[in-house]
């Protein structure tokens, strides 16, 4: 895209270096760039690397910076990137680049490193080795023999043992981080919790085995796949399958944190696919608040990555989201039909439920658009709206516009995928408050309306026979009872064991904006 001229608008400028400033996590964007700390006080902290000794003064709000090796490189870090990028342009998309990527970037807790100290590997402390042992997956995540030995990940799901354990007792489950070659650069390590000798606290295991972690976990590859299926964990890949899956699906996982670098990464990896315009995008991120920050991301990336016509930026402030759609010049003089349409599009999706309209805040411009909305309530109205999903309706009204290529998300109901596996497995019943003879069997349960069934008998009846109306149930009475479907609340199906899904004939085609305007 063209950026517009700073002369043309300043303000847009400040408010995005302001941005800048603001919400970069400075001395983490220093440790992840090779800078070491060397010196640590109450109000200040010290890096260096081979050129540069950058003080942080971390009293300061925002913090600011200088160089004990150049008196002329100091202040806010917007000025750290200036003195570090070609141009004033290049400086404000890359501390964009790193604002959108912040997810990755944990506080935590640095040391000094001494300058003698050589840092081991913990790719050193493991041995790495085909599954043998699959337990972890298969009794702490429920997930079957089946799904493990299924030709999409058969040879990706590995065991890693610690040096120390001669006996190999403790089997660890180690998902790799391919490179685009196909070839593992990492591995993350997963297995059941375990009990902090430090705080007595059960804590998670995961471990990722080195610095590389910008590679990622991906199913094995196919030579036309008709979803890229998208998701946080390789757990959750595997879960996903097991209860949706189809042989023609590529999984890919970004490892529960999403940042520029792996979207880069994700992008080279997946375009030979969307870029055929034949295979359509699932993101299966968590059902959390941080599930729907990675899926604004995702697509964000997405748009701009495929969609030369538009550049997207997002930021989130305490989960107000500000998206901000900037058309280019190449759009020219269809710009205002573009708009017009999408002004229906967001229109019809308003109207569709009342409750959305006071929800999100959309502003056109003759060169953008702003949507403003806020991701707890819009999660919130998911909730008390019956499962209708407006943020998945607003994602598909964004991506059906801006994107070649049909783009959607399917939430779990539990917090992941995995959840929703195991309560699927330990249910004895799946609950349907659609009542239908299609999917009704002889066995499965009934709930009555009323909270009495017949002659005060519990209201759960077991079906004995399907009418078009009606059914037969047992309430462990005598007699059998006649119930209409009327009077039933709740059908609950006995659960059948999961088949996997079978490819569809032709995928749907994308009629978004971009085959309107062409």
């Amino acid at each position: 895209m063209q950026s517009p001229n700073y002369i043309d608008d300043p303000d847009h400028y400040k408010r995005l270096i302001s941005k800048i400033n603001a919400e970069v996590n400075f001395p983490m964007y220093l440790r992840q760039n090779g800078y070491k700390l060397i010196k640590k006080s109450a109000g200040s902290m010290e890096f260096k690397n081979d050129r540069d000794r950058i003080v942080l003064q971390m009293a300061r709000e925002p913090v600011t910076y200088f160089n004990r090796n150049d008196s002329q490189d100091k202040g806010l870090f917007f000025m750290f990137l200036m003195k570090r990028n070609t141009n004033f342009y290049k400086a404000v998309d890359a501390g964009l680049q790193i604002v959108n990527g912040i997810g990755y970037i944990e506080n935590t807790a640095m040391e000094v490193q001494s300058s003698k100290a050589v840092r081991k590997s913990l790719a050193e402390n493991f041995t790495i080795v085909p599954l043998r042992n699959s337990n972890y997956l298969r009794h702490q995540r429920c997930i079957s023999k089946t799904t493990i030995n299924d030709p999409l990940f058969k040879g990706r799901l590995l065991n890693a043992y610690s040096k120390r354990d001669k006996g190999h007792k403790n089997a660890n489950i180690a998902f790799p981080k391919y490179d685009l070659e196909d070839h593992p650069q990492n591995y993350i390590l997963y297995n059941k919790t375990y009990k902090s000798s430090r705080d007595n606290k059960i804590k998670k295991f995961r471990l990722v085995l080195n610095q590389k972690d910008h590679f990622l976990f991906y199913s094995n590859p196919i030579k036309n796949p008709y979803k890229i299926v998208v998701g946080e964990s390789g757990i959750d890949l595997l879960s996903y399958h097991e209860l949706n899956g189809s042989p023609d699906n590529f999984y890919v996982s970004f490892s529960g944190n999403v940042y520029q670098k792996k979207l880069d990464f994700f992008g080279q990896l997946t375009e030979p696919y969307l870029k055929t315009n034949s295979v359509s995008m699932i993101s299966i991120m968590d059902n959390d608040i941080k599930g729907f920050e990675f899926d604004l991301k995702l697509f964000t990336n997405l748009i701009n990555r495929f969609n030369p016509k538009v550049y997207v930026e997002s930021s989130n402030r305490h989960g107000n989201v500000s998206l901000t759609i900037n058309y280019t010049s190449k759009v020219g003089d269809q710009l205002t039909n573009h708009i017009t349409l999408l002004e229906v599009k967001f229109k019809t999706l308003k109207a569709w439920d009342k409750l959305i309209s006071n929800s999100i805040k959309w502003v056109k411009y003759k060169d953008k658009i702003i949507l403003a909305f806020s991701l707890p309530e819009i999660i919130k109205l998911n909730q008390v709206n019956g499962g209708k999903n407006l943020f998945k309706s607003l994602i598909e009204t964004i991506t059906d516009f801006y994107l070649t290529f049909p783009a959607t998300i399917h939430k779990s109901k539990g917090k992941d995928w995995n959840d929703d596996l195991k309560n699927y497995k330990n249910a004895k019943y799946v609950k349907f408050e659609t009542i239908s003879t299609d999917f009704m069997g002889i066995g499965d349960q009934i709930e009555l309306k009323t909270t009495k069934g017949p002659e005060g008998a519990p209201n759960l009846g077991i079906i004995k026979s399907i009418n078009s109306n009606s059914v037969e149930c047992d309430f462990g009475l005598k007699f059998s009872y006649t119930i209409p479907f009327s009077e039933i609340r709740v059908h609950l199906k006995k659960n059948a064991p999961l088949t996997p899904e079978k490819r569809k004939n032709g995928t749907k085609k994308n009629n978004n904006l971009q085959n309107l305007i062409e």
